[in-house]
């Protein structure tokens, strides 16, 4: 589609437009499925930008695998530009028990019930609604946290004639099936679930070029696509470990690359700085990273670390917000470190993260065993996301720090149960 800068989508772009004129007259819902690195987010962050061209309200969240056990994360993100007018709109006992949800109030007597926080997040779409289109844009939408997946699919469900939509993108799982919650509470004959398979050889062959491809030739650009089966994220960093062996490889020799595409990204990694790795540990650990809290964990030389991984692609730094170009990358340094240096960092998050729970939850990825701190702070957060109106969670907590309490302290284990 002319101006949305995306390449070989010609299909999917079609289903875009077709579900934003959807939503112009009712509920109407979008699913982008695929495997890892397809280009799911690509689709699916142009089909925001339409929304929002068109005048659209568009309420978007980029849930990751870190955020899917905490509470109302998500929910937080989808009404973060629209919070104060959309608070200012509710009746007195929503408005509380969305406050509360969110963080913006403590609790105060019994804890909201979830019910009213769904009920609140409906009234916020209808609200919206009534002044024009709005889409609800979820990226990753197997990562969004309980709590929000129950707000959205009791809102979307409960959809008259509100010109409001879900556009989503869903990662398959190794056997190609849709992850669960593709349709978030719309009926099946709302909802377009569409697959996006790997780029054309044509529109694979033009990403590489507009990237890191420039200078390879025909035969090995096809190489590159056979090896990545036209997925254009691996195709792309098939492409830099070329650019990184600084020869392209002759007709008969084979790819100078590792065979597992997995591998490919631990040598985009392993090219960096060794400080600089220690940070994108430190991020990949944080469920929401920022530089304020990279440097607060990592010491003054945060910033160029974070620069350095910025300039090798590995991470976007906007403000203050660090993201990561693709999970992907999150998940190999993660799971590329040794166990004790995870614990190491999670020890020293379990001081410093934001909120009660993402504390607690960390000390317990930096336990080797039982604790009773440990489970003490479990505990707490395991209280903290009930008076929140997150039974859910809570009950995970809760269970948690049974599990963590050392076996003499038997009065406490119970008590937790």
């Amino acid at each position: 589609m002319p101006g949305t800068g995306v390449v070989g989508r010609d299909r999917e772009m079609a289903a875009v437009a077709a579900f934003l004129d959807a939503v112009g007259s009712g509920p109407a819902g979008l699913v982008l499925e695929g495997a890892a690195g397809i280009g799911k987010t690509t689709v699916w962050a142009a089909g925001a930008g339409l929304a929002a061209g068109r005048g659209y309200t568009v309420l978007s969240c980029r849930p990751a695998e870190s955020e899917a056990r905490l509470s109302f994360a998500a929910l937080g993100d989808l009404l973060g530009g629209v919070l104060e007018g959309a608070l200012a709109g509710l009746p007195g006992p929503q408005r509380r028990a969305l406050e509360v949800a969110l963080l913006l109030a403590d609790p105060a007597g019994s804890p909201p019930e979830q019910r009213a926080v769904c009920v609140a997040f409906l009234g916020v779409l209808r609200r919206l609604a009534a002044s024009g289109p709005v889409v609800v844009a979820v990226d990753d939408l197997q990562w969004l946290d309980v709590p929000s997946a129950a707000a959205v699919e009791f809102a979307v469900r409960r959809l008259g004639e509100e010109r409001a939509g879900l556009l989503a993108s869903a990662r398959i799982g190794g056997g190609g099936q849709a992850l669960p919650a593709a349709g978030m509470g719309l009926p099946a004959e709302g909802v377009t679930r569409l697959r996006v398979g790997p780029l054309p050889l044509g529109a694979f062959e033009s990403v590489l070029r507009a990237s890191a491809g420039a200078g390879l030739s025909r035969l090995t650009i096809r190489r590159l696509f056979d090896a990545s089966g036209g997925n254009p994220f691996y195709g792309l960093e098939l492409a830099r470990a070329l650019q990184r062996a600084g020869a392209e490889p002759l007709p008969g020799d084979p790819l100078p690359v590792p065979a597992d595409l997995r591998g490919v990204l631990g040598a985009r990694l392993a090219a960096l700085p060794a400080s600089a790795r220690d940070v994108l540990l430190v991020a990949a650990c944080l469920r929401s990273p920022t530089a304020t809290m990279l440097e607060q964990a990592h010491g003054p030389a945060a910033p160029a670390c974070l620069q350095a991984a910025a300039d090798h692609g590995v991470v976007e730094v906007e403000g203050d917000r660090v993201r990561f170009s693709h999970p992907l990358f999150a998940s190999a340094i993660y799971s590329g470190t040794p166990p004790g240096r995870r614990r190491e960092v999670h020890r020293r998050l379990g001081e410093l993260a934001p909120t009660l729970e993402e504390r607690a939850r960390h000390l317990a990825l930096s336990s080797e065993g039982p604790d009773e701190h440990v489970a003490a702070a479990l505990g707490q957060a395991a209280q903290a996301a009930a008076a929140r109106g997150a039974p859910e969670v809570a009950a995970e907590l809760a269970e948690l720090a049974a599990a963590l309490t050392p076996q003499d302290r038997l009065s406490g284990r119970w008590r937790r149960r």
